[in-house]
């Protein structure tokens, strides 16, 4: 649904774009709402939420709505399938396969001029560059950071409950780096929080599962990585290897200052005592 929309989305009048933008954002919202709830949502009537519905090639609202439920529930029963499929040969081929691929696909879908424009953004020291992980992805952007953070000054990672996240993002200036780690199944607050990011002048960077997506990318850079499991979970090692990525290119740029930082970093690491030899 998202990439039909995304085909249209250039044409449509203004009140039928919000409609499709909230089907985007939110289609839970249309899955289990009502043509009313939608068109109230979308601040549209809702003879636009039937005009948006043909415009996808539907007869009539419901016909759209039974479509995007299917959608969503296929994502909400994937686990369930995939833990209930037999599995097939030894386990730890099955994930070397799967890893594998991951890895290759994830690295070799990389667009060389969108990791440059990436890697500026991250880069520049007058950018505060902020890191937007979803709950599923916090220990591996948690990590992120904190490589980030021995590179270069100014690395935030949001966490924390909804009101947390926006009280620290009250901080954020026009210009600054949103870097959002989300998966299309996406949690309500990553979107608002992200969206109001960018609202205020951030600058995005999207790293997610597959594109389009409900994140806001305008003016910004969007990246993908692949998550097939050989489990009923997605894997996470196509994000690594691409947060690997990022931090390597970080370190290239910036590798005469970032030196010194781990010079004095080590310095203090041994002149406090503070591993065990």
């Amino acid at each position: 649904m998202q990439a039909r929309i995304a085909e249209i989305a250039g044409d449509l009048p203004a009140s039928q774009r919000r409609v499709a933008e909230l089907v985007v954002r939110d289609p839970e919202a249309l899955a289990f709402g009502t043509l009313g709830s939608m068109a109230d949502a979308a601040g549209a009537s809702t003879a636009t939420v039937v005009r948006l519905a043909s415009r996808l090639g539907f007869d009539g609202f419901a016909a759209l709505r039974d479509a995007v439920r299917s959608e969503v529930s296929t994502q909400l029963r994937s686990a369930v399938g995939r833990v209930r499929a037999p599995a097939s040969g030894p386990l730890v081929e099955r994930v070397l396969d799967v890893e594998r691929a991951n890895v290759e696909r994830t690295l070799s879908g990389i667009d060389e001029a969108d990791l440059d424009r990436t890697l500026d953004l991250m880069c520049d020291p007058a950018r505060r560059l902020w890191l937007l992980p979803n709950s599923q992805t916090l220990g591996i952007v948690s990590h992120l950071a904190d490589d980030l953070s021995l590179c270069r000054s100014r690395v935030t990672l949001l966490e924390g409950s909804e009101f947390r996240v926006f009280t620290t993002m009250t901080a954020l200036r026009e210009g600054d780096v949103v870097l959002s780690i989300d998966t299309q199944r996406h949690e309500r607050w990553v979107v608002r929080a992200q969206h109001a990011a960018v609202a205020r002048g951030a600058v995005p960077i999207v790293v997610t599962d597959r594109l389009p997506c409900s994140l806001d990318v305008t003016g910004g850079v969007a990246m993908t990585f692949a998550c097939d499991t050989a489990s009923p979970f997605e894997s996470q090692v196509g994000l690594v290897a691409l947060g690997n990525l990022l931090v390597s290119g970080v370190v290239d740029r910036l590798r005469p200052s970032v030196a010194r930082r781990l010079d004095a970093l080590e310095s203090t690491w041994v002149d406090e005592d503070l591993f065990e030899h």
